[in-house]
């Protein structure tokens, strides 16, 4: 049986850093996957710190013209339009295709990259947004299948190909993929003490200005607040959350947000605010969080029991309980207490 007393998180991170005398904390923002792009990077000299302020942006702006499937001359774009043919592309888009219907199957498919369709057809973040008819929502159904994702190598080429009119969406998965390999970057650079935010994404290299592991906040979902719920050491791992409360619409008095269950093709029924996910692989955390709101609160939480490895934060919609694994006492610093705290375990 669960507890679910309850703790309270959100969708944007905020870092923490304390700077010391023996190296400076350096800050640097550039915009680039639909977000701010921040980053502190603790070095001995400012040259080395825009060093690794350069790796950083440089990975980014690559990616981003492979993964985006607003760029038509990417990757993921060239899938849309392919007509079902393979289509040669990088080793990095094969490798973040093949995570991603790795954590479809995991998850049973709660996450599918294949809902392209119908995510244009609601374009929650986009001024055109709109309520699509039934008849348009059943239509675009037809082509959500992640089983249709494939892969493979051909002496040193790499090749994709998706279904006949699917179009592949890696908002679940893009910004945790990026932020490992940044993170992979920034290490072969020797930049080993850096905290980079993607969003709603974040990644930890090594220790802050003072020689203590970064200290991440989880703000509350309702952003009016703008104050930070909860903190969380964290050292060479990622953070990352997903939430409704960001991208979203009303229409007729109704919320409309942006994470869309893949078997209704419709927003998921309001039961969480938000997912935290605390792992080493950014990817897999960013897949998980979309995934377990998909399930919603109970499935979710069973999930997570099935699942003791996981370090995970939940938020009830109400915005009045949370859950959190149990492998997180002691890592959990509640820093307003107003919400019921509770921890999941198995019984």
């Amino acid at each position: 049986m669960l507890k679910k007393k309850i703790l309270y998180t959100s969708l944007l991170l905020c870092a923490f850093s304390l700077t010391a005398s023996a190296s400076q904390v350096y800050l640097d923002e550039f915009q680039a996957l639909g977000t701010n792009i921040t980053s502190q990077v603790k070095a001995d000299t400012e040259e080395k710190a825009q060093f690794c302020q350069k790796v950083i942006k440089d990975e980014t702006l690559r990616l981003e013209q492979l993964l985006s499937a607003y760029i038509p001359s990417s990757d993921i774009s060239k899938l849309g339009t392919s007509n079902g043919n393979w289509v040669e592309v990088s080793p990095d888009t094969v490798e973040i295709l093949d995570l991603t219907k790795d954590i479809c199957e995991i998850t049973d498919g709660a996450l599918d990259p294949t809902v392209g369709t119908l995510v244009k057809l609601w374009s929650v973040d986009h001024p055109n947004h709109r309520v699509p008819s039934p008849q348009e929502i059943e239509e675009a159904l037809k082509k959500v299948d992640y089983k249709q994702i494939q892969t493979k190598k051909e002496g040193d080429k790499y090749y994709a190909k998706i279904g006949k009119g699917q179009e592949i969406t890696l908002g679940a998965t893009g910004k945790g993929f990026i932020a490992d390999k940044i993170a992979q970057k920034l290490r072969a650079n020797e930049c080993n003490n850096v905290l980079v935010s993607l969003g709603g994404n974040i990644i930890t290299l090594g220790t802050n200005g003072r020689g203590d592991p970064w200290f991440i906040g989880i703000q509350e979902p309702d952003l009016k607040r703008g104050r930070n719920f909860a903190a969380v050491p964290s050292k060479d791992e990622s953070v990352v959350t997903s939430g409704d409360y960001e991208k979203f619409f009303i229409k007729d008095g109704k919320k409309y947000h942006h994470i869309l269950n893949p078997k209704t093709g419709e927003p998921v029924p309001a039961t969480l605010s938000s997912v935290t996910i605390i792992n080493r692989n950014s990817g897999y955390a960013d897949g998980l969080c979309t995934a377990l709101f998909v399930m919603g609160w109970d499935g979710a939480l069973k999930f997570l029991v099935e699942h003791p490895e996981l370090k995970a934060v939940l938020i009830d919609e109400k915005l009045e309980h949370a859950a959190a694994t149990d492998n997180l006492k002691g890592d959990l610093y509640v820093i307003e207490p107003l919400y019921q705290v509770g921890f999941i375990r198995k019984e």
